[in-house]
């Protein structure tokens, strides 16, 4: 038996590799965590009116990310041409450390590869990076500069690249689709160590799973009543000051999810009426969502604990959150793409 060992919002577990889709509720979700009234009032209370501070906004060069307690202003240093056509339906934004320059690579060799994908050949679908680096880091920003002159996929901003400015840059991706990119119709965020098939989405909307019209948020849906974390010395730490409330409403998994625009723009109009949280996917998919009356939608095919088992060759896969280094990360994608062409046919 196969046991691994890994960090939850409640603590170190150890998960079965043999079971690990009926451990997954057992690990990160306690039986009755459903939210009470007193808890939906309280993060109900949590809500700022906040008048005086100037909605989330793109402007120009420049863009404005507001919360009640703090904003900054954000320049965009470097934004990509887009080539879209009237196919142009989804646009995919991957988180990336500016580092990471040999992961940028393997993805552009293959799901963001024209050659692997349908929806990104035809057009339907176009994938970006977004980086942060630090202002007055000329050589890092030289280094930057010039990626994104040869693959011309790189949206670089004045952010710190950590993980505490994770919700900060998942914001700027927002903005980015809204106002920048305007002629895709969803916009997708998708971290680094996703193994993502593009074709998968096909079926999905042919179905009407995913809508691009409505107001909705697709993903993988984590229950209601996780804990917030109020120590400070551990991840995921939220200070009372920014929210008091001791669970969290449902949300989706942070790695990967989809956004209609018209969600996305109800969400970048809330995040004025509440404390900055640094949780990214809590803040953004659950409690912001929820501020504005999103619907949240699981999809088909997600994975998104790297410890996963998704090697059975009938296994359809959408989006796998992996711990797979590069050479493995590549070798597997492959596999699997060989796999899902046959299983079309």
């Amino acid at each position: 038996m196969f046991i691994s060992f890994r960090k939850s919002r409640k603590g170190f577990r150890y998960l079965d590799g043999n079971d690990l889709s009926n451990m997954v509720i057992n690990c990160f979700y306690d039986k009755g965590r459903v939210l009470s009234t007193a808890e939906r009032v309280c993060i109900h209370k949590e809500w700022n009116q906040s008048p005086e501070v100037k909605e989330t906004s793109d402007l120009g060069s420049t863009f404005l990310i507001s919360f009640s307690d703090v904003q900054k202003n954000v320049e965009w240093i470097h934004l990509p041409q887009i080539e879209t056509n009237e196919n142009s339906e989804i646009l995919m934004i991957v988180l990336s450390r500016t580092d990471n320059f040999g992961r940028r690579n393997v993805l552009r060799k293959t799901w963001m590869n024209k050659n692997n994908s349908k929806m990104i050949g035809d057009g339907r679908m176009k994938a970006l990076f977004l980086v942060g680096i630090v202002p007055g880091d000329e050589k890092l920003k030289y280094m930057m500069m010039e990626e994104a002159k040869l693959y011309k996929d790189l949206i670089i901003v004045d952010l710190n690249d950590q993980y505490t400015t994770l919700t900060y840059k998942t914001i700027t991706l927002l903005l980015f689709g809204i106002n920048k990119a305007a002629q895709f119709q969803l916009i997708g965020k998708i971290d680094e160590d996703v193994m993502f098939f593009p074709d998968e989405i096909i079926p999905l909307m042919d179905r009407k799973l995913i809508e691009t019209e409505s107001p909705s948020i697709y993903g993988e849906i984590v229950p209601e009543g996780g804990i917030v974390n109020h120590e400070k010395n551990e991840r995921w730490y939220v200070p009372e000051s920014s929210f008091k409330c001791k669970k969290y409403p449902s949300y989706l998994s942070g790695p990967f999810y989809l956004l209609t625009k018209y969600a996305a723009t109800q969400i970048l109009s809330a995040t004025k009426h509440r404390n900055f949280i640094s949780v990214e996917d809590v803040f953004i998919t659950g409690i912001l969502a929820d501020d504005v009356g999103v619907i949240k939608k699981n999809l088909p095919g997600l994975f998104m604990l790297p410890e996963t088992n998704v090697d059975e060759e009938g296994k359809n896969v959408l989006a796998w959150h992996t711990s797979k280094n590069n050479d493995d990360f590549l070798r597997f994608f492959n596999i699997k793409l060989v796999q899902n062409s046959i299983k079309r046919i």
